[in-house]
């Protein structure tokens, strides 16, 4: 997405106390762009939204807005579009009320603008005859499209989600997740999500930011992250279920070049050689995605059955190898056979599958 970024962070740092919720995190958003803030809870990306909307102030660092600076501006000169989720809704006010308050306070249009926007967003949400309502007497899926309802009347520069599906059940949070799309590509703005909801963020998600620690830990594609964390957390922390991490050793034997972890040992092409010459010694961790593995007669990674989970279309099965790692491995549309809890299992490894971390870094190796 070529351009100036429509939103863009830099360096931003807040400290609650002794703790660093944020720590010299920074990303751009482009025009048009659905940017999400994924990791788990108290990693800091919901403080870092409030940053960016002006509900908190950061210790350090900048906040652009469509190339304005806004740190010190206060929420309601960002012209931001905000939804969190707790609704914030007004319960003293009816539908009409609350979607049409920001625009009042803001200033500037005509009631029959406004009357207009707020008609035509409460079709679009399915709000028509709840209008006159007292917010109260909706529904949290309702509730939850007013607020977005509240958002999407506004023309504004960007767009923040905090969390918004969290409190709703499956079928309403696929509906409003429509909605919340829908609103997006009508927009065309920078749109910033967060969530701890990898299966959410990757349905919605442009580019997705891992966060964890207060630190961006990779940012990209769902496909990158899966396929090439950049790290050990975001290897263990994508996917469902996420990739396996064992103790290795890398095998120099002559012009040969190897890794073997448990019972196993994987050829390595040459290219490997100038990554593995940077480790401080031998050892290694090695990453195994679950669908990396094929059964195989003897040899390979050997494990003993713990656990097996019947999903649509595939397998989830957990092994326990001898020498005490859990590892899972996914199998697809039954190529599995029929297995049972303490079955013996060999596995072998599709070699370009395999990802080798730096065990004092935690980084990725790359060939």
């Amino acid at each position: 997405m070529p351009g100036q970024p429509g939103l863009e962070v830099r360096d931003l740092v807040k400290r609650l106390g002794d703790h660093t919720a944020v720590d010299g995190l920074s990303f751009q958003v482009e025009e048009g762009e659905f940017f999400v803030l994924l990791g788990p809870s108290g990693c800091g990306k919901s403080t870092t939204l409030r940053m960016v909307c002006g509900l908190e102030q950061p210790d350090a660092g900048q906040v652009v807005i469509a190339g304005r600076e806004v740190t010190a501006l206060p929420p309601r000169e960002r012209n931001l579009g905000m939804v969190f989720q707790e609704y914030g809704l007004y319960p003293a006010m009816d539908v009409f009320g609350n979607m049409a308050y920001g625009l009042q306070a803001q200033g500037g249009l005509p009631e029959s603008e406004i009357k207009r926007r707020v008609e035509e967003a409460a079709e679009r949400l399915g709000l028509s005859a709840h209008l006159a309502s007292p917010v109260t007497d909706l529904s949290g899926g309702e509730q939850q499209r007013v607020a977005l309802g509240r958002a999407m009347v506004k023309n504004a520069d960007a767009y923040l989600y905090d969390e918004p599906l969290s409190n709703l059940d499956p079928k309403l949070r696929h509906r409003v997740r429509r909605d919340i799309l829908a609103m997006h590509r009508d927009k065309g703005k920078p749109t910033v999500y967060v969530t701890h909801d990898q299966t959410e963020a990757f349905a919605m998600g442009d580019r997705v930011a891992v966060i964890a620690g207060g630190k961006v830990q990779q940012i990209g594609p769902a496909t990158e992250l899966a396929e090439n964390p950049a790290n050990m957390f975001v290897a263990s922390f994508i996917g469902s279920p996420p990739m396996n991490l064992v103790g290795g050793r890398v095998r120099q034997d002559g012009p040969a070049l190897s890794v073997a972890f448990e019972d196993a040992v994987v050829e390595l092409p040459e290219h490997w050689r100038p990554a593995l010459a940077s480790l401080a010694d031998d050892r290694v961790v090695v990453g195994l995605p679950p669908g990396s593995f094929r059964i195989a007669a003897d040899g390979g990674l050997k494990g003993e059955v713990a656990d097996v989970e019947a999903l649509i279309g595939e397998t989830v099965v957990r092994l326990r190898t001898p020498g005490g790692a859990e590892v899972s491995v996914v199998f697809q549309d039954g190529e599995e056979g029929d297995l049972s809890v303490g079955d013996t299992l060999s596995m072998s490894v599709i070699p370009n599958d395999v990802r080798l971390f730096d065990p004092l870094t935690e980084r990725v190796l790359t060939p």
